[in-house]
């Protein structure tokens, strides 16, 4: 076969006898006889230039805004809330607590009426107590899940009382 311009022709042409190089690979394909390895290891090591490999790199970006909301002086709990959820979440809830005038102290201060978290959780259990007895668990069942699942010791007569008030 004859490569003209760097590319094959359709010509039909049959390798001659002694045009082999016995020197280059022997066998096709995955048979080939490996050549030695370099002396000095394989290439392309130590030098990704597309992907960031450097320790931490992975890890978010701190948003500077962080800082400006501790320079102004912002409480330690909100600056925590802040890195959390996101500098971008935080103003928007600082804008709907801000809107309630209610909520704002002689100071200036906002005062945020919330329940606390462990109210959230109690809810969240008393509506799985719930849905338990609707799926027909007996109170006795339902302290034993309880106990296996949310590692919550409470009274068959607590128990009771959840299911059987309106």
């Amino acid at each position: 076969m004859e490569i003209k311009n760097g590319k094959r022709n359709s010509e039909r042409e049959t390798v001659s006898i002694g045009t082999h190089q016995p020197d280059l690979f022997d066998g096709v394909g995955g048979r080939q006889a490996s050549s030695p390895s370099p002396a000095w290891g394989g290439g392309y090591q130590n030098i990704c230039t597309v992907l960031n490999f450097e320790p931490g790199a992975e890890e978010k970006k701190r948003d500077p805004r962080l800082e400006e909301f501790k320079q102004m002086g912002l409480q330690r709990v909100w600056l925590d809330v802040a890195e959390e959820i996101g500098v971008d979440a935080m103003l928007k809830m600082w804008r709907i607590l801000d809107r309630d005038q209610s909520s704002i102290g002689d100071d200036g201060r906002l005062l945020v009426p919330i329940r606390s978290y462990s109210t959230f959780l109690r809810y969240q259990r008393n509506r799985y107590i719930e849905s338990l007895n609707c799926m027909g668990m007996k109170p006795r069942e339902i302290q034993e899940k309880l106990n296996a699942q949310l590692c919550e010791k409470i009274s068959l007569r607590h128990i009771s009382r959840l299911i059987h008030q309106d």
